[in-house]
């Protein structure tokens, strides 16, 4: 064996490093400091920061090493430390082997499945986790030494070729299970939504995925992949494509789905779908074409070199035997497989996509309009910079439940979905009241009401004639504003998707939101530019091989967050103070743009302070005195929960129970205007 000498200074830096060790060994309590018999650690040297000799190693300090040709002076400075026997022992060849450390003194064993759990969660690459379990085995034998063998990753796939690309199937009914392992416990009928749309995995080539993706009915956040298609164009024939998708749906519908001994009904409730990606399914004709409407026998017009859709009376609606038999002719270019799936409504099933249709569609193209559009409903340049301005304004007034805040009108070509959203329920009756004529304005508040109406499961019991009425007025005023020619596919089936509603709840129910959310995940399974389809569906196996299940459906609601002392108090006893309080889909803060709320009352609150007492939670907060309507047509406001407030008044209390929904506030002269943040409403 070589002898090895150090320098000064790096027998200096070993030095150090070998008395971090010692601290940081210390204390994680990798060494057993009690009485062993096998002499590996001196208890009577440990305060003096000495190691014994026997069977450690000095490899650590291999990169201050120097052969033959070092510092003279090494023996002398080893001589000036006489509490470090171990750098004499080191010049006569002795090591330290730190990884012959008694068994008794390592920690427990490390759980292969929270490892994996942790690499997926994380995404963390192959090559990492090889690099950390190179590190991590020769202290837990019981890990594997490759990231494929802790994360089950499939080692070869079976594609099938679907012209002109590759598909994979994963299963609805692994899919189906997956879903109801994590959110569907004591589901009476397992109820089912399919989403088929494109997504192009990059700008610079047409290379695409055409997914199959479900999500439960009852819970429409949640969605797992049924199938994937990857290919540089769509699929030659959607048949193909659904072909195994489609066998397994009828076999769940016919015999139920088999989960712990049970067999649990099944039913295909809604495919939900853009236009497009409808038409394709369907084998109808697209949105740009006669005859093009999935809902009723319109035929449409041809005004301006483009086909428009005006009428919105005395209006045939399609029925499911009139798909099945195709009696309009135009309206059919083939037979789907969908056709076969039992118990399965070919008109009413067919969901109008709200996201797609209102939001990516009718409020898309009134702001282009706007913007873009020809004399006499284009804005001139400075009322626009008023909207833009007034929407960045309001920055600071989005609550947290919101991803984006408001950005100017310039960057509209950039503007995703929950934009255009935000717009229409919200900012739009603000910043549009001073801008827009009254008749424009009127059109855009008719838009608005009827969509707050069908985006309130109250409501649309109670007025949903009434918004149908209202998208009606709304589509024949447009017209006269905007002119016929703009009445396209999308503006025209504002007449159908109440009675869509009316079927399958609010809009939020049956939109492509958590779809569109899920789609994106897909860009960020992609690790290499080569062969994203194997590497997508090699990172889905590993998610569907992790153990890890969600448990946030099963926490008790309303839950305080965040402790504070700073008050204001009222005179009661109190346990604990809180800056927020998270409910089961919305959240109250002390922050200027998340502590409004309305109370079951119609009592408009500003929170102060959140106190819990020994057996309630408590709001502390001022109420609004003075409550009117922020507009009268085409409804009161209030009839909406839209109200003008002001006169802020003393300190109250009420209990967190009291809370009917959270607002979203905005300043308005010396008032506010409150609107009801859609989807928070408690139950009483």
């Amino acid at each position: 064996m070589p002898k090895y000498k150090l320098s000064r200074s790096s027998y200096r830096h070993a030095q150090v490093k070998s008395n971090q060790q010692i601290v940081q060994l210390e204390h994680t309590g990798l060494l057993n400091i009690s009485n062993t018999t096998n002499g590996f650690i001196d208890e009577t040297s440990i305060d003096k920061n000495v190691l014994q000799l026997d069977d450690f190693d000095y490899s650590f300090l291999s990169s201050y090493v120097e052969k033959e040709n070092t510092d003279a002076n090494f023996v002398t400075s080893c001589d000036k430390n006489p509490k470090t026997p171990i750098w004499n022992d080191l010049s006569n060849g002795n090591e330290l082997n730190f990884r012959t450390i008694h068994n008794k003194s390592l920690p427990l064993d490390l759980d292969p499945s929270k490892l994996a759990d942790w690499a997926i969660e994380n995404s963390i690459t192959h090559a990492a986790i090889n690099s950390l379990l190179s590190l991590l085995k020769p202290f837990h034998s019981n890990l594997p030494t490759d990231a494929r063998t802790l994360l089950s990753t499939p080692r070869k796939l079976k594609l099938d070729i679907i012209e002109p690309g590759h598909y994979y199937h994963f299963g609805l009914n692994i899919a189906v299970t997956k879903l109801i392992q994590k959110y569907g416990k004591n589901l009476e009928c397992i109820k089912i939504c399919i989403s088929i749309d494109g997504l192009p995995l990059s700008k610079s080539s047409s290379n695409q995925l055409y997914p199959i993706l479900c999500n439960l009915y009852e819970n429409p956040q949640v969605v797992e992949t049924v199938g994937l298609y990857q290919g540089f164009d769509k699929p030659k024939n959607a048949n193909l494509l659904l072909e195994r998708f489609i066998g397994e749906a009828v076999s769940l519908t016919l015999n139920g789905f088999h989960c712990n001994g049970y067999i649990i009904p099944f039913k295909i409730v809604a495919f939900i779908c853009d236009a497009p990606a409808k038409a394709f399914i369907l084998f109808t004709k697209g949105h740009t074409g006669y005859n093009s409407c999935s809902k009723c026998h319109i035929e449409g017009t041809f005004i301006n070199n483009r086909v428009c859709f005006p009428e919105v009376d005395n209006l045939r609606l399609r029925t499911d035997t009139d798909f099945r038999e195709k009696v309009d002719d135009g309206h059919h270019v083939g037979t789907s497989l969908v056709e076969t799936i039992p118990n399965f409504d070919m008109v009413n099933d067919i969901v109008l996509d709200p996201m797609h249709l209102i939001h990516l569609g009718v409020m898309r193209k009134l702001l282009i309009l706007w913007i873009e559009g020809k004399p006499g409903s284009k804005l001139p340049s400075l009322k626009v910079k008023m909207i833009s301005d007034h929407l960045l304004s309001l920055k600071h007034n989005i609550p947290i439940e919101f991803n984006r805040k408001p950005r100017s009108l310039s960057d509209i070509k950039r503007f995703k979905a929950t934009e255009f959203r935000q717009i229409l329920f919200y900012t739009g009756p603000l910043i549009l009241k001073s801008v827009l004529s009254f008749d424009m304005y009127l059109n855009f508040l008719s838009l608005h009401a009827a969509t707050t109406i069908l985006s309130n499961s109250t409501l649309i019991c109670e007025l949903g004639d009434y918004a149908d009425s209202l998208f009606k007025y709304f589509i024949t005023t447009f017209g006269v504003l905007y002119g016929k020619d703009q009445i396209s596919h999308n503006i025209h089936n504002l007449i159908h998707i109440s009675k869509d509603a009316k079927q399958f709840g609010i809009l939020e129910q049956f939109s492509a939101y958590p779809f569109e959310n899920y789609l994106q995940r897909f860009k960020t399974l992609i690790r290499k530019g080569d062969k994203p389809l194997p590497q997508i569906i090699k990172r889905i196996m590993e998610q569907h091989s992790s153990q890890h299940t969600s448990t946030q459906l099963f926490e008790k609601f309303p839950v305080p967050k965040n402790p504070h002392f700073d008050g204001p108090l009222l005179n009661f006893e109190y346990l604990e103070q809180y800056k927020q309080i998270n409910f089961n889909n919305f959240i109250l803060k002390l922050s200027e743009a998340d502590s409004c709320c309305c109370l079951h009352d119609k009592t408009v609150v500003l929170i102060k302070n959140f106190v819990k007492t020994a057996e309630n939670l408590f709001i502390i907060g001022q109420k609004f005195e003075q409550i009117e309507d922020y507009y009268t047509e085409p409804c009161k406001s209030s009839i909406l929960d839209i109200f003008l407030v002001s006169r802020i008044g003393a300190l109250c209390s009420w209990n967190v129970n009291q809370i009917a929904f959270k607002c979203v506030k905005f300043p308005f002269g010396n008032k506010f205007v409150v609107f009801p943040l859609l989807h928070s409403a408690t139950t009483k």
